[in-house]
């Protein structure tokens, strides 16, 4: 069923039938990047608390993202809800629809622009650094034994977990 008859008779297409809503400069986006966002009753159908996304998380600034990107009904509403900076973040890890993704990279070609490199760098010898510590030991557990802890038996091992775990 690609359209849905409005009362007054007009046909309007579902978001999934209507072209994807490209605004006409991604500077014309002008929504916040931190707070609570609360997007229309037709992006995200149901009770408020599923649609208000809590921006600072981001798994759920992900997910306000997808939805208003797949959503919105004209350029207005994404440019209101969405932020520049955060889409551009964002877009490589959003999962949206190839034909979303499509007319936004064809619209703005540095979306999918590689990530550029991180500009901390760390040294070679730091990422193979030889361990220092006692391995996996919690914090505050001492061996039972008067044995130092890599001289203890299998046996030893097992009687001093079931007497710290009684």
């Amino acid at each position: 069923m690609p359209y849905v008859a409005a009362r007054d008779g007009r046909r309007q297409r579902g978001p999934q039938d209507r072209a994807p809503s490209v605004p006409e400069r991604l500077d014309d986006l002008r929504g916040h990047s931190v707070g609570v966002l609360e997007l229309p009753h037709h992006m995200a159908a149901g009770h408020k608390s599923r649609r208000r996304f809590d921006l600072e998380d981001p798994a759920q600034q992900r997910l306000a993202y997808q939805t208003v990107l797949c959503q919105a009904a004209d350029c207005c509403e994404i440019n209101d809800l969405l932020h520049p900076g955060v889409l551009r973040r964002l877009w490589r890890h959003l999962h949206i629809p190839d034909r979303v993704r499509q007319a936004w990279e064809n619209r703005y070609p540095d979306l999918n622009a590689p990530a550029p490199p991180s500009e901390t760098k760390i040294p070679a010898a730091d990422l193979i650094a030889p361990r220092t510590d006692d391995g996996f030991r919690r914090a505050g557990r001492r061996p039972t034994a008067s044995v130092p802890a890599d001289r203890l038996t299998a046996s030893q091992m097992i009687a001093a977990r079931t007497a710290s775990s009684r």
